[in-house]
């Protein structure tokens, strides 16, 4: 693996799993956004060079340590593949312009060199095509989960219900909120665990206070461990994921190996695995009345809470297991390897 990242923890991790990390070297300017991997880029062709690896594979054509690595492989001839993790990234509407100009420069000269190009869901495939790619070259490869893991238990708390992930806008937490004042209007001992981090959180919590639900009907948790999250999620009874836009959400796929009835937005990446009202329920965006409305049917009916938990159970463990999705990507790899030579 080839990163500028420098949490260490990780590194040990992936060690440990037989790993070998490369890191790229450049000076610690403390940057954000887009544009904290700058001061690393000059150090990766050198490092390619070095390293002569079988084949390169990119994370997301939005990086721009995957266009200069895709570009420098090509020329030594190696083949190459990128995960696309949504095509557009998650940005304020005001970046609409320089979105479309990346794409349709660096975004779209990643697509025409790579030799294969995995998408996670549906909408991400079509929207590749519509760039001229061959669709030859485009394979749909979802996200995988640790089933072990992330597995459900007999034991579940009553009325409880669970969020995860980073508190910004396009997550839709404000729409979570609404809808819980009105189901604790229903459920007076319904609880709302909201597990992670980001700059909306301080607001989000007055907004919760100010329903006076704060710390007796919704509680945020912060940023939790794997292990600590996989424990919440067995004993809760309902995952709930409002978001205005996905690219395929780890977090829901592990609430459904969990076997957590879901509820969820309906909208590419959580309509992929969510079959509405086979293993999930599906709610328009924005609407805290029929999200709310959809907690309440699964709170108030144990037979459809059970048959949505045990099919997003199944759904998980035959799509998305760890060993279905390594084949899956080896089989890529190897396809690649053949139109390289």
């Amino acid at each position: 693996m080839l990163t500028w990242n420098k949490n260490e923890t990780c590194s040990e991790e992936m060690v440990a799993e037989g790993f070998q990390v490369h890191r790229l070297y450049g000076l610690n300017l403390n940057l954000v956004g887009v544009v904290q991997d700058y001061p690393y880029l000059p150090s990766m062709p050198a490092k390619l060079e070095k390293l002569r690896p079988d084949i390169v594979h990119g994370e997301s054509h939005l990086f721009l340590p995957t266009v200069q690595a895709i570009r420098k492989a090509k020329k030594m001839g190696l083949p190459c593949v990128v995960t696309v993790h949504g095509v557009f990234a998650d940005r304020d509407i005001a970046f609409n312009f320089f979105q479309n100009l990346y794409l349709r420069t660096l975004g779209l000269d990643v697509f025409r060199k790579a030799d294969r190009i995995i998408c996670l869901t549906r909408s991400d495939a079509k929207e590749v095509a519509s760039f001229g790619c061959h669709s030859e070259k485009i394979r749909l490869i979802p996200n995988a989960v640790d089933i072990e893991l992330f597995k459900p238990e007999d034991e579940r708390e009553d009325n409880l219900i669970v969020w995860v992930g980073r508190f910004v806008p396009e997550k839709g937490i404000r729409y979570l909120i609404e809808a819980a004042a009105t189901v604790v209007n229903k459920f007076k001992d319904a609880k709302f665990l909201l597990i992670g981090y980001g700059p909306l959180k301080a607001k989000l919590m007055k907004m919760a206070y100010d329903r006076g639900l704060l710390g007796g009907s919704v509680h945020f948790l912060g940023t939790l461990s794997r292990n600590e999250i996989a424990n919440t999620l067995r004993r809760a009874t309902v995952f709930v994921i409002p978001s205005l836009k996905e690219g395929m959400p780890i977090s829901l796929l592990e609430a459904m190996a969990s076997g957590l009835a879901v509820v969820g937005s309906d909208i590419p990446g959580i309509n992929d695995p969510v079959i509405d009202e086979e293993n999930g329920l599906l709610v328009s965006p924005k609407n805290p009345e029929i999200l709310a409305n959809a907690i309440l049917s699964l709170l108030g009916d144990s037979r459809l809470r059970t048959k949505l938990s045990q099919n997003a159970r199944k759904h998980i463990v035959e799509n998305h297991r760890w060993e279905i999705i390594i084949k899956r990507i080896e089989k890529i790899y190897n396809e690649a390897l053949e139109v390289a030579l």
